[in-house]
């Protein structure tokens, strides 16, 4: 004899829809702290080449304050130290590793001609200088 008195509810979708919710808050949360961690620059105003199809995964990008201060990764670092991170990269990892500095454009170029002078005597091969172009803005 079957037990008519329980009746198959199908499938429960209620811990798939708790589970897609908790993964949405979390890329939610972490595409902000990605955000968080480049220092908003008005970057030089110079028309410069378009890099859409090179692959910079590898690249160091360096924040250079007005006041000279260097900020890697939102954390603030003294020209020297960052130097000396760039040497042990170069070192230990890729030897063809560029250097992509995002200066502020209130900053004097005495601190920028600095930076890439050091970069060149530590044995950056490339460096690369953020700029925004000459016309954004004006549409």
């Amino acid at each position: 004899m079957k037990d008519e008195s329980h009746v198959d509810s199908g499938f429960d979708m209620t811990p798939m829809i708790d589970v897609v919710m908790l993964l949405i808050i979390f890329f939610l949360v972490t595409s902000q702290f990605s955000q968080s961690i480049r220092t908003p620059l008005e970057l030089p105003r110079q028309e410069g080449q378009k890099l859409e199809d090179q692959d910079n995964s590898g690249d160091i990008v360096v924040d250079l304050l007005a006041n000279g201060s260097i900020r890697l990764e939102g954390e603030e670092l003294s020209m020297d130290s960052f130097i000396a991170m760039v040497s042990t990269e170069i070192l230990h990892g890729d030897p063809n590793m560029e250097v992509l500095i995002r200066p502020d454009r209130a900053g004097p170029a005495l601190h920028l001609n600095k930076l890439c002078a050091l970069l060149s005597e530590s044995g950056v091969r490339a460096y690369r200088i953020a700029t925004t172009p000459a016309d954004w803005g004006a549409r």
